[in-house]
């Protein structure tokens, strides 16, 4: 039996599900996917995957290097993540957005039409994983909400809104505390006056090994829970520039162990 394979079809069909199964996994883990990253890790894994279907001639080594060599190589590439947990969610949520994607495309293709119509199936194929994502989403809001909160500075109190993240969990290595990240327009005033003191504490994270963070430690922090509020002494904020914020709900990243207390 003789098959034709159309390179030009095979390639863009492959790279845009690699692509479109990346954005779904920093989506579903709510880590910054950076496009250029995305795009160069597509290539890099859809070029892998096409030379290894040329050159090699046994099928079953074929499907081991490609799902268990190219496509995690593509996958860390694309987050460049340190922690094994992290990369291993990455790697296995990547893997069945490809499942869910190349199943759907090749019984639309099979049972719909063929191939004259791929653009449409590739098409419903995106917005059923935004529905998915979508309706993951609304779970994810459960554990992450966002609350009013009021600071206590030399200056007085500033009402700002929080956003309470599960994946925020850096911590000040030299006081033992949890850092949360504020916009730094927020206290820059009080920075500049001289009524704020800043140090500097290091952070890694997704695409960059070493960093930085400049933080201030307040008086105090109410997080306006239903019911009773919860009260941090002293807590540590970390000044971050406006791009860190997706939109404008919150001004305060609360860390992840803030609730803890």
């Amino acid at each position: 039996m003789e098959y034709e394979l159309y390179a030009d079809v095979w390639f863009l069909t492959n790279f845009t599900m690699d692509g479109i199964a990346l954005w779904i996994a920093g989506k579903i883990m709510k880590q910054r996917v950076n496009v250029k990253w995305l795009l160069l890790s597509s290539l890099l894994g859809t070029a892998g995957s096409m030379s290894l279907f040329l050159l090699m001639q046994d099928y079953i080594w074929y499907q081991f290097f490609v799902h268990f060599i190219v496509n995690p190589i593509m996958v860390w590439l694309c987050f460049r993540s340190r922690e094994k947990r992290v990369f291993f969610c990455q790697w296995v949520i990547t893997y069945l957005a490809v499942i869910l994607l190349g199943g759907f495309l090749e019984w639309s293709m099979s049972n719909l039409g063929g191939g004259r119509y791929f653009c449409f199936f590739l098409a419903g194929a995106m917005v059923f994983l935004w529905l998915a994502d979508q309706l993951l989403g609304d779970f994810r809001r459960q554990k992450d909400t966002i609350f009013d909160l009021l600071l206590v500075t030399q200056e007085g109190k500033l009402p700002v809104k929080g956003f309470f993240d599960t994946g925020n969990l850096l911590v000040d290595p030299m006081v033992g505390k949890p850092v949360h990240i504020i916009r730094k327009e927020i206290l820059k005033e009080q920075v500049e006056k001289g009524k704020l003191l800043t140090r500097i504490i290091p952070f890694h994270s997704l695409g960059r090994e070493n960093g930085l963070l400049e933080t201030v430690t307040l008086e105090g922090m109410y997080i306006m829970k239903e019911g009773h509020p919860l009260y941090i002494e002293k807590p540590v904020l970390g000044l971050a520039e406006e791009n860190l914020f997706q939109d404008d709900r919150c001004d305060v990243i609360l860390n992840g162990k803030s609730m803890d207390n």
